[in-house]
């Protein structure tokens, strides 16, 4: 009985050893962590947007006048040349007004003509009974009579120059019009889109409602596309900043352009779940390549290079963390009474065993490391996973490198 009692209490003293033991190593050892070498690297700041592609120059071929159109000399993705026939719309109705407008032109001359010679006829009547007058065989009367007539005459005339001006205005305005109902290409590209067949009757815009499209002539050989960039990116954009444009209809090949207009409108979105409106602005960018076979309204995917930096030394992206100030032992953050926000970005680089907080000052931005302006330096190892790991790390703390 003594023998087991004393077994049980060997039992026990083993089992806490070991518990102890076990503690112990646990205590010593460190997190796991991913660390990667700060090196030098050539970054790009990069701002990608979405949009499609349109010709930078292009006419909409419009009716002036309303007629049926007879003849169309054109098809859909034909190429044309500035002055080119293209369509013709029913002129039948318009060389009738023509022809009646040149007959009232040479009427209105007939009556001028008539109205000179009255006109001439009344002044040598008046001279004639202003000699009489002084020789003493007219009245006064009869010499206001005369000055009357004269006067008349003189109206008369006018009015017929008048009337001449009258049609022969109405007269081009007519001529213009016939002119226009013979349709010609007022640019070199090409038919990108007919809306129009032979038979139908083209109509003409007003003020308040827009006239019939007939076609629409594009230049192919410049492309841009506009796309909308957020209100926290576009800042960053400059005129003339390079940019790479893929097309999803040719997702291999990759085209250059820069960026050639900025909007200063802002283009609000829908409203979100928090009530505030998207604020977004144009940008266009004015391709440098050539597509072959390209047509309007492909869609784009375009990155835009805002910045570069060759031989920068940079940190992975996923390394910087914040931490608060009051938490931080070894950092020189944690002694500046002169800051004014109590949290500091920075990395975790690896000394000995330990994870060492350091703040950095951040630069651009690449697409996978971020450059580094001061905080650390080149060859030091920064933790750079997992997130878990860098989320809940502490300054100072012991870590094991996977």
């Amino acid at each position: 009985m003594k023998k087991k009692y004393w077994l049980l209490i060997g039992i026990v003293v083993v089992v806490a050893v070991l518990i102890i033991i076990n503690l112990r190593a646990r205590k010593g050892g460190g997190v796991e962590v991913e660390v990667e070498q700060i090196e030098r690297r050539d970054l790009s700041m990069i701002i990608s947007a979405s949009g499609s592609i349109r010709p930078k120059r292009k006419i909409d071929v419009s009716a002036s006048v309303i007629g049926k159109i007879t003849e169309i000399a054109v098809e859909e993705g034909d190429t044309v040349r500035k002055g080119q026939f293209l369509m013709q719309i029913d002129p039948a109705e318009l060389e009738s007004s023509v022809m009646r407008l040149e007959a009232s032109v040479e009427s209105a001359r007939a009556a001028r003509k008539q109205a000179l010679y009255q006109l001439k006829q009344r002044e040598n009547e008046l001279n004639r009974a202003r000699k009489l007058y002084r020789q003493g065989f007219r009245t006064d009367e009869e010499v206001e009579t005369a000055e009357t007539a004269y006067e008349v005459a003189v109206a008369n005339y006018e009015a017929s120059q008048q009337n001449i001006a009258q049609q022969q205005a109405m007269l081009k305005s007519a001529r213009h019009d016939l002119n226009e109902v013979t349709i010609n290409a007022g640019m070199d590209g090409v038919v990108t889109r007919l809306n129009v067949e032979e038979g139908e009757t083209a109509i003409m815009g007003t003020i308040n409602n827009p006239g019939t499209v007939l076609m629409t002539i594009a230049d192919l050989s410049r492309i841009e596309t506009e796309v909308e960039v957020d209100e926290t990116e576009v800042v960053y954009i400059d005129i003339g900043d390079p940019a790479e444009v893929t097309l999803d209809a040719y997702p291999d090949t990759t085209y250059l352009g820069e960026v050639t207009e900025i909007g200063n409108s802002p283009i609000y979105g829908s409203s979100s779940i928090s009530g505030q409106r998207g604020v977004d602005f144009k940008v266009v960018i004015t391709l440098t390549d050539t597509i072959p076979g390209v047509r309007p309204g492909l869609s784009a995917d375009s990155d835009i290079i805002v910045a570069r930096r060759d031989s920068a030394l940079s940190i992975p992206i996923q390394s910087l963390t914040v931490r608060q100030r009051e938490d931080l032992k070894n950092s020189d953050a944690a002694s500046d009474t002169t800051a004014e926000s109590s949290d500091v970005e920075g990395v975790f680089v690896v000394e000995g065993s330990k994870a060492v907080f350091r703040v950095v000052r951040i630069g651009i931005s690449g697409s996978r490391y971020f450059e580094v302006l001061s905080g650390v330096d080149e060859g030091q190892k920064v933790v750079s996973g997992d997130y878990k790991a860098i989320r809940e790390l502490r300054d100072g703390q012991r870590v094991e490198i996977k």
